[in-house]
């Protein structure tokens, strides 16, 4: 595969890859420019959450430790740059759904296992008077939430003023336009069928979360019971979210939303939400992949130029700026390519053309 170190970049994609892909240039001092046309992206809904364990498996997610750390050095980096707040540490109380659970949860959280420095068990008299948890609940204290709206908002207006963003669309078919010497391509879901001419499929994950109004006094840490409760204050929450892979439009369903104020109203004692309390709906379409890792790096022997950086599902906030370094790394030259876990070859349907 021909290799070249490109003098300028042209990042496609608005939304949360696109935006800390141009934080990832200017910070190695990589020209560029920001080309987007508007479509909706999964960050214009997306919570922004961020959180080391799989509650499933009761595990830590892929590289928490690595990525939390970079996380939350870049996103600081990017308050400072812009004079806002961005990064919010809100632990996450999570629910248990049984004695058994809470069993294993708890040996867990004792020592020795690969997850215990991220839980915690909680006595049941620490727990929100609000809680309904009748076997209990641990806590994992390194999580929170960041404004993905408000950093994609600011960003775009800083590179408009920097002469850094243009409203403007691009596919495959268009190549590499005059002027740059390689294409990111972070469009989410928008680059499933460019991605697809090389083998390599990028499923739409289709979710939706509510926003809510309450004078209830639910406390400030998220709940979560499978659906989570994310406290934004002023009596302000954000209830999310569904996961579906048979609908591929960002549609919002009244199915949904009566499911999310159902389970959010589990976790309480005294349920108190009604539809009336909705503020917000929104839904869209998370990128993803068969094994939940993005797709990184160059995808084409013919196309040398160009380079992916999607597929990062619901952990965008936790690996994006990781993923934003290996990438940059591999296209500079710093390293010989993406890691094996993030490499287009992992696909066993990769043509490599």
């Amino acid at each position: 595969m021909e290799f070249r170190v490109p003098r300028k970049v042209l990042i496609v994609g608005g939304g949360l890859a696109g935006t800390l892909m141009a934080w990832g240039c200017q910070e190695r001092g990589v020209d560029f420019e920001q080309w987007s046309n508007g479509s909706p992206a999964a960050s214009d809904v997306a919570a922004g959450m961020f959180n080391p364990v799989s509650f499933r498996r009761i595990l830590p997610q892929w590289d928490a430790a690595n990525q939390s750390a970079r996380a939350r050095e870049v996103f600081s980096i990017v308050e400072n740059a812009l004079g806002i707040d961005l990064w919010h540490d809100v632990p996450i109380i999570r629910i248990f759904p049984d004695a058994q659970y809470a069993a294993l949860w708890t040996e867990r959280a004792r020592g020795g296992h690969e997850v215990t420095p991220f839980i915690e068990s909680m006595p049941a008299d620490f727990l929100h008077p609000s809680i309904n948890a009748p076997y209990g609940a641990g806590m994992v204290p390194d999580a929170g939430w960041v404004n993905v709206r408000l950093l994609t908002e600011k960003s775009r207006a800083l590179q408009l003023q920097n002469g850094k963003w243009k409203n403007h669309s691009w596919s495959m078919r268009d190549g590499c336009p005059p002027g740059f010497d390689a294409v990111v391509d972070c469009r989410g879901v928008g680059a499933a069928a460019d991605l697809a001419q090389f083998g390599l499929e990028l499923r739409r994950n289709h979710g939706e979360v509510i926003t809510v109004q309450t004078a209830m006094d639910w406390g400030a840490q998220t709940v979560n019971n499978v659906t989570w409760t994310l406290p934004l204050g002023n009596g302000a929450f954000r209830i999310g979210s569904t996961y579906r892979w048979d609908i591929e439009e960002p549609v919002v369903l009244e199915k949904s939303l009566n499911h999310l104020l159902r389970q959010a109203n589990l976790a309480r004692i005294k349920p108190a939400l009604l539809a009336s309390d909705v503020t917000s709906h929104l839904a869209g379409l998370r990128p993803s992949c068969f094994d939940r890792r993005p797709i990184l790096g160059r995808v084409s022997t013919q196309h040398h130029w160009y380079v992916a950086c999607t597929g990062w599902g619901t952990r965008g906030v936790s690996i994006g700026p990781t993923m934003v370094d290996w990438t940059l790394d591999a296209m500079l030259g710093i390293t010989s390519d993406v890691p094996d876990e993030v490499h287009p070859k992992r696909f066993r349907t990769f043509t490599k053309n």
